[in-house]
């Protein structure tokens, strides 16, 4: 079987929804100036258009709809087709596992996986929402808000107090900003209109965030610093056989070497990557402690914890250049960064072919998780 590698990963900063750089901007267009900043950054893999742009995104409407892939790639000027793909937030991870399966199935050589999700411009649940009689007679939970899952996780993991998820958040924000500091981030952000994403906040004030309101319930513990913000953005990165990858100029990749979906009750969605991971860990014969960096996605402070005490994953591995509470989680573009972000994080802190893991919690009670191996050229 051929082997599927994923480099030159690209991604705007990610901005505030309604309040920031790209409330005014199409997530189309905010798609569109990426792809043309990846066709600069990396001209050697853009010498021939990939054969197929798939696009993660999560609410697929408005002007995220009409195949958003397509129209991005008109827009862009390829000569190329185009397809969107929806897993809500897991969404662009999905979109780099349909192009490494058609490589490894020898069905294609070069893909452009992208995600993009503007939180400003398309509603949350998207703008005509309606729930089904016939499925909550099934299961009455299965439209349960992901902020009320986030409370029902917590009472489930009832030692994972709120000062402890504070703390965790506060860890984001402070990992968030030394990577910049760094310059870490700078190798895969396109600075386009802003430079940084908008809601890493340091110092950080823990008593300030011991004073907000629960976000869920008025007898909760979640509150908004302990929750992803609402966000706009958009990722891209290629996902190649090896031969296009050694042609490109790259010195690095990711060799995607497994996914895993799987899926909880939708009332605790955030363990989502519990039972993804053990299974991925599981076929490929693999313990905790064989994988070097995690990249865990932020939706809430809680259940990234629940997930990593189910786990026994060890923190230092984990979300060491912060997560989606500082940077930001544009829901279909999230699992891109995460790749991206292990991909550099594996190059910077590890050996040639180190193992990483890439999850998601997905909403309806789904998880997400992809094997990688770093790779040098």
């Amino acid at each position: 079987m051929n082997k599927a590698f994923f480099l030159a990963g690209m991604r705007t900063p990610f901005g505030r929804a309604f309040k920031g750089a790209y409330k005014d901007v199409r997530p189309d267009d905010l798609l569109i100036h990426l792809i043309r900043g990846n066709q600069e950054k990396f001209s050697t893999l853009w010498q021939n258009d990939p054969e197929d742009i798939v696009v993660g995104c999560a609410y697929p409407e408005g002007e995220q709809g009409y195949n958003i892939g397509r129209m991005v790639a008109i827009g862009a000027g390829l000569d190329v087709p185009g397809m969107t793909v929806n897993r809500l937030c897991a969404s662009s991870l999905e979109a780099v596992a349909i192009s490494a399966c058609r490589i490894r199935a020898g069905m294609g050589n070069r893909f452009l996986a992208c995600g993009v999700e503007s939180m400003s411009r398309i509603p949350r649940r998207g703008a005509n929402f309606s729930e089904s009689d016939q499925i909550k007679k099934v299961f009455p939970s299965a439209y349960v808000p992901n902020g009320q899952t986030a409370e029902n996780v917590a009472k489930d993991y009832p030692q994972i107090d709120r000062q402890t998820q504070e703390s965790f958040a506060g860890r984001s924000h402070e990992l968030a900003d030394k990577a910049n500091a760094s310059g870490n981030y700078a190798n895969h952000i396109f600075p386009y209109l802003i430079e940084r994403d908008e809601f890493i906040r340091v110092p950080v004030d823990l008593e300030k965030m011991a004073s907000l309101k629960p976000a869920f319930a008025d007898d909760g513990v979640v509150t908004a610093a302990t929750s992803s913000p609402l966000t706009d953005g958009a990722t891209c990165g290629w996902v190649v056989d090896e031969t296009t990858w050694l042609q490109s100029g790259c010195s690095s990749a990711l060799e995607i070497v497994d996914v895993c979906v799987s899926h909880v009750g939708p009332e605790v969605m955030g363990l989502g990557p519990v039972p993804a991971t053990r299974q991925l860990l599981e076929r490929n014969q693999l313990l905790v402690n064989d994988i070097a960096a995690w990249e865990i996605n932020e939706a809430f402070a809680i259940q990234v914890l629940a997930c990593i005490e189910d786990l026994q994953i060890p923190m230092d591995r984990v979300n060491t250049w912060g997560g989606a509470m500082a940077v930001g989680h544009p829901l279909g573009a999230s699992g891109l960064r995460l790749l991206m972000t292990l991909h550099h994080r594996l190059a910077a802190e590890t050996n040639n072919r180190a193992l990483g893991i890439a999850t998601l919690c997905v909403g309806g009670g789904q998880g997400m998780s992809v094997l990688c191996r770093w790779t040098m050229g």
